[in-house]
C-alpha cells in the first residue's frame, strides 16, 4: 500500500524553496539525489487495465540498466492523502514485462487483459530530486521534487509537483503534520491525482472535475457500442459526462427522459454497481482464485500447443467424455439459426459465432464427469483442456458461457455469478458472454436432447420479435423456449415469441445451413468415448515408525492390526503432552497417530469388515478435529514467527496485534480440546477401541467363500494391485492439472490422493526392497509442495479475513469489526502480501513438480519395487 500526500507548486519561488529545504517542521531532510525518469504507461486497445482499476506503468531511470514495473490502483485519494495499492518489480534488460520476475505482476496483467497485447498509452519525463525525511533516526518518508514534462502529439505541458512518500517507520499522523506545516508555509495546491491520472487527463483534454472517474469511463467506453441494456446504459453516461443534459440525451438515442433520469440517480447511488461485470476486480484482501492461470509460459499467441499444451479440438473433447454428439449438433444448429435470425438487436460479428458454436457442442461435457456439477465440471474441463484455435480471452468466455446455463443464475444473480466465475475477463467480454449464453439457454431446451429446436422465420413485430419454429412436437418445444428466453429479454428489452410454422420454410441460404446440420444430425455416432473413472478416494495413509517387519506371507488383516495397535499405543503415549502443553510437537504426534490409524483403515478395508470398524473410525474422526484447532493455529503462528525473522531490525513487533488474538484463539481452542479429552465420550472412543484390538479375527474377513474357493489376502499377492490402483489415483490427476489453467481445489484433492500412494508404500517399506525408500522421498516432495500450497490457501484466506473483520473465528463475522486494529495492521498486509506471494509461487512451480512424477521413469520405479517383492519370496 502506498500511503502519500502530493502537492502542485505553481509558483517557481516555492519550488526553488523546497529544493533548498535542510529540514521540513521538527523532521530532517538527508542530501538530495537528482534522477531523470521516463515513465511509459501501457494498457491494451480497449483499456482493459483501466477498467479493472489499475495502471501499469514501465519507469526507465537514466544510467540504470534495465526498468522498474509498477501496478498501481486509481483515485484512492480522500482527506488530503493518496492510498493506492501498490506492485512493483525490477525488470531486467531484455526482458519484456510480461517476462517480469515478479508473479503477482505478471498474473494480475494477465487476468486483467486475458493476454492481449500491450501499447503504449502515456509517455512522461520527469527530473527527480529525491530525500529522505527522517525523525530522529527513524526513516518517516521519502519527499520527491519533481519538474514534469507531458506532451500529447503536438500540445505540451510542464508542471512541478512535489510528493511526501511515507515509509515503514512513519505514522499516518507524521503525514498529516508534514502536509499541514507544507500547507501553511509554502503556495502548494494539494493534488488529487497521480501523475498518471493528471496526463490521462492532459491526454483526452478533459477537465479535472467530471462526472466519471477514469475507471468508470473506461468501463462505459467498453460497453457502449453494444446494442444490449448495459450498451445502453454505458452510452448513456458518457452523454452525461460529456456535459449532455437528460432531455438532449432523450432525444438523440430515443429513450424516455424519465428513464435517463432514474439512470443518473442510480448510478450517483452505486456507481458501477449498476453493472454485474466490475465487482469482480475490486481486490478482496486473502481472496484466493478457483482456478489459476499458469503466466509463466504465456499467452497462446500462435497456439497453446506453442506454449507446451496439448490443444484440443471440439470433436477430440467430445469423444474423449464420451458426449452425445448427436444432441450436441442438434443443439448447436438451433443455437446458430437463432444467433443469424436475431443478428439485428445483438451487432455481434463471426468471431463470437464461432465461439457460441464451440460453446453449443462443448455445454454438455461436464454430465458425464459428474452428475449434478454439469455447469461447475464444464468450466473446469474447458479451462484445462484448450481448443485450439481460441484465444486466451475466448476459451475463458467459452467456459463462463457453459457456466451461465445454469437456470438457477436470474437477472438478480447476474453480478454474484459474474463475479464467482469471470476467471479475469474485462466487462466487454464479460457483456458479450452473457449474450451469447443467452442464445445457448433457449436452444438447449432438453437434457435428452430429442427435442428438435430449428428457428426457421423470424417477424418483427412491436416489442417483440415472433419466431417460427420446424421439427417434431414444435407447439411444445415453443413453450418451452419461451420460459428459457428470460435473458434475452433482460438484456434487449424485446420479447421472443415462440410458434409453431405455419408453412414449410422457403428455401434459402439459412434453410440450406439448417437442412445440412439435420443431415450431419441423421449420421450415426459410432465411436463414444469410455467414462474416465476419477477415484477420488480420500486415503490418509501416514508412515509408520516400524516396530515390526512386514512379511510378504503376511495376511492383510494381521498387518492391519498391527499397524492399528501401535499407532493407538502411540496416541495414548503421547495424550500427557498434549494436555501439558509444553511441546507442540506432542500435540502433533498424537494427531499423526490418529491420522495414521485412519489412513491404515482405508489401505486394508477391503480385508476387514467395514461395519465393524466404521464405529472407531468415526470416534477417531472425531478425536482428530478436537486436536486441530490448537495444531492448525500452532502451524500458523510457527510460520508467522519464522517470517518475522526475515525482516529487517525494528519489524519484530509488526504482528503483536495478530499474535494478541492468535492467543485468544489459541486459549479457547485449548480448552475445548481438554474438555473433550476429559469427557465421557472420549474415554468410551479409548476404552472401546482398546477392546476391539482385542480380538482381531472378529473383524477380519474370512479368506475363503462359503463354496471353499480361496481369496486373495496376502501381502504378495494383492499389494501389486493395491500399488498400481494407487498409482491410477493419481495418474487421473493428470487431465485437470495439465492445461493453461489449473483449480485450486482439485490440487488439494490430488494431495490426497498423493497422500494415498506415499502412505502405502510406507506401511510395506520392508517388502519393497531398497529403492523404495528413495521413491518414498521423492514422492514427498510432490506432497509437502501440495502441502504448503493448501497451507498458503488457508493462510491467506483467514489474513484476509482477519483485516476485514478484527477477528480470527469466521462465527464471530458478525461482530462489529475493531476498527483500530484493522487500521493499524500495516505489518498484517504484508505479511498477507508475502503469505499471498508464496501461494502464487507454489501455484507456478507445480508443473516442474508433477512432472518428475509424471514421468514415465516414476512408473518403473513403481514396478521395480514390486519385483522386489516377488524377489523377497
Amino acid at each position: 500500500m502506498e500511503i502519500e500526500s502530493k502537492f502542485l507548486v505553481p509558483e517557481e519561488i516555492d519550488f526553488k524553496a523546497l529544493e533548498n529545504l535542510s529540514k521540513l517542521a521538527s523532521y530532517t531532510i538527508s542530501e538530495a539525489q537528482i534522477q531523470v525518469i521516463e515513465d511509459t504507461f501501457l494498457d491494451t486497445k480497449n483499456k482493459d487495465i483501466m477498467a479493472a482499476g489499475y495502471y501499469l506503468r514501465v519507469r526507465k531511470a537514466a544510467g540504470e540498466k534495465g526498468k522498474w514495473v509498477t501496478i498501481k490502483s486509481l483515485g484512492g485519494f480522500e482527506g488530503g492523502t493518496h492510498r493506492r495499492e501498490e506492485y512493483a518489480s525490477f525488470l531486467p534488460e531484455g526482458l519484456s514485462v510480461l517476462e517480469c520476475p515478479s508473479l503477482r505482476i505478471r498474473d494480475m496483467i494477465f487476468d486483467f487483459t486475458s493476454g492481449l497485447d500491450l501499447t503504449p498509452l502515456i509517455t512522461l519525463k520527469q527530473k527527480r530530486i529525491i530525500r529522505q525525511l527522517n525523525l530522529e533516526k527513524k526513516l518517516v518518508a521519502e519527499i520527491y521534487l519533481d519538474r514534469v514534462n507531458l506532451k500529447s502529439e503536438s500540445r505540451k505541458k510542464f508542471y512541478n509537483e512535489f510528493e511526501v512518500e511515507l515509509k515503514s517507520e512513519g505514522t499516518v499522523k507524521d503525514l498529516e503534520a508534514v502536509r499541514d506545516f507544507l500547507l501553511d508555509n509554502y503556495n502548494l495546491e494539494e493534488s488529487r491525482f497521480s501523475k498518471f491520472e493528471r496526463a490521462y487527463l492532459f491526454r483526452e483534454n478533459l477537465p479535472e472535475k467530471t462526472f466519471l472517474n477514469m475507471r468508470e469511463r473506461a468501463v462505459c467506453a467498453q460497453l457502449a457500442n453494444h446494442k444490449n441494456v448495459y450498451g445502453k446504459q454505458a452510452k448513456i453516461l458518457l452523454l452525461l459526462d460529456r456535459g449532455s443534459s437528460p432531455s438532449e440525451i432523450s432525444l438523440l438515442i430515443k429513450i424516455p427522459e424519465p428513464e435517463v433520469e432514474a439512470l443518473l440517480s442510480r448510478f450517483e447511488k452505486e456507481r458501477l454497481s449498476i453493472f454485474p461485470f466490475t465487482g469482480a476486480k475490486e481486490k478482496i484482501p486473502g481472496k484466493n482464485p478457483i482456478f489459476y492461470f499458469q503466466s509463466e509460459r504465456g499467452s497462446p499467441v500462435k497456439g497453446w500447443t506453442e506454449i507446451g499444451y496439448k490443444e484440443w479440438t471440439p470433436e477430440t473433447l467430445l469423444k474423449f467424455y464420451g458426449v452425445d454428439r448427436e444432441k450436441a449438433e442438434n443443439i448447436k444448429a438451433g443455437t446458430l439459426a437463432l444467433f443469424d435470425g436475431l443478428s439485428a438487436y445483438h451487432g455481434l460479428g463471426k468471431e463470437e459465432k464461432e465461439l457460441l458454436s464451440f460453446s453449443a457442442l462443448l455445454h454438455g461435457i461436464g454430465s458425464s464427469v459428474s452428475r449434478g456439477e454439469e455447469a461447475l465440471m464444464n468450466r473446469e474441463i474447458l479451462l484445462t483442456h484448450p481448443v485450439k484455435g481460441l484465444k486466451l480471452s475466448e476459451l475463458r468466455m467459452l467456459a463462463l458461457i457453459t457456466e451461465l446455463q445454469s437456470p438457477e443464475i436470474s437477472e438478480k444473480k447476474l453480478p454474484a455469478a459474474l463475479e464467482e466465475n469471470n476467471t479475469g475477463l474485462s466487462p466487454a467480454f464479460q457483456n458479450k458472454t452473457l449474450i451469447l449464453a443467452a442464445f445457448l439457454r433457449i436452444a438447449n431446451l432438453s437434457e435428452t436432447g430429442a427435442q428438435d429446436f430449428f428457428p426457421c422465420r423470424f417477424r418483427q413485430l412491436e416489442g417483440t420479435v415472433e419466431i417460427e419454429l420446424t421439427g417434431l412436437d414444435a407447439e411444445k418445444t415453443a413453450k418451452k423456449a419461451e420460459k428459457r428466453s428470460e435473458l434475452w429479454e433482460y438484456l434487449f428489452s424485446t420479447k421472443l415469441r415462440f410458434t409453431q410454422a405455419r408453412e414449410p420454410p422457403v428455401s434459402g441460404d439459412s434453410e440450406k445451413t439448417l437442412e445440412k446440420t439435420r443431415e450431419k444430425i441423421e449420421e450415426k455416432v459410432e465411436e463414444k468415448a469410455e467414462e474416465k473413472a476419477e477415484k477420488k478416494t480420500e486415503k490418509k495413509k501416514r508412515k509408520e515408525s516400524q516396530k515390526f517387519t512386514v512379511s510378504p506371507e503376511d495376511s492383510m488383516a494381521f498387518v492391519a492390526h498391527r499397524i492399528f495397535a501401535y499407532q493407538f499405543s502411540q496416541m495414548l503415549a503421547h495424550e500427557k503432552g498434549t494436555r501439558k502443553g509444553e511441546d507442540i510437537e506432542e500435540l502433533h504426534d498424537m494427531r499423526v497417530a490418529v491420522r495414521r490409524t485412519r489412513a491404515a483403515a482405508t489401505v486394508f478395508n477391503k480385508y476387514l469388515e467395514s461395519e465393524k470398524l466404521e464405529p472407531h473410525l468415526k470416534g477417531l474422526k472425531r478425536t482428530l478435529g478436537a486436536l486441530g484447532g490448537v495444531r492448525d493455529l500452532d502451524v500458523f503462528r510457527e510460520k508467522a514467527e519464522t517470517y518475522l525473522e526475515t525482516l529487517p531490525t525494528g519489524h519484530e513487533h509488526d504482528l503483536d496485534l495478530l499474535f494478541v488474538t492468535l492467543t485468544e484463539e489459541r486459549e479457547k481452542a485449548r480448552e475445548n480440546m481438554l474438555e473433550y479429552l476429559d469427557s465421557e465420550k472420549y474415554s468410551r472412543i479409548k476404552k472401546d477401541f482398546s477392546e476391539f484390538l482385542e480380538f482381531p479375527e472378529t473383524w477380519a474377513f474370512p479368506t475363503t467363500t462359503k463354496k471353499h474357493d480361496a481369496l486373495p489376502h496376502r501381502v504378495k499377492d494383492v499389494l501389486p494391485s493395491i500399488l498400481y490402483a494407487r498409482l491410477a489415483d493419481i495418474s487421473a490427476y493428470s487431465e485437470w492439472v495439465e492445461g493453461p489453467y489449473v483449480s485450486v481445489e482439485r490440487l488439494h484433492r490430488l494431495r490426497i490422493a498423493a497422500k494415498g500412494l506415499r502412505y502405502t508404500l510406507e506401511f510395506f517399506e520392508s517388502v519393497l526392497g531398497k529403492e523404495v525408500g528413495s521413491l518414498i522421498k521423492d514422492f514427498k516432495v510432490l506432497q509437502d509442495h501440495l502441502g504448503d500450497l493448501h497451507d498458503a490457501v488457508v493462510a491467506t484466506d483467514m489474513l484476509g479475513f482477519y483485516l476485514k473483520t478484527g477477528t480470527w473465528n469466521p462465527s464471530e463475522s458478525e461482530e462489529v469489526p475493531n476498527e483500530t486494529q484493522v487500521s493499524e495492521s500495516s505489518g498484517v498486509e504484508a505479511y498477507l502480501a508475502y503469505r499471498e506471494e508464496e501461494l502464487l509461487t507454489l501455484l507456478n512451480t507445480f508443473p516442474d513438480a508433477w512432472e518428475k512424477v509424471r514421468a514415465g521413469d516414476f512408473r518403473k520405479r513403481i514396478e521395480s519395487v514390486i519385483r522386489s517383492l516377488y524377489e523377497s519370496l
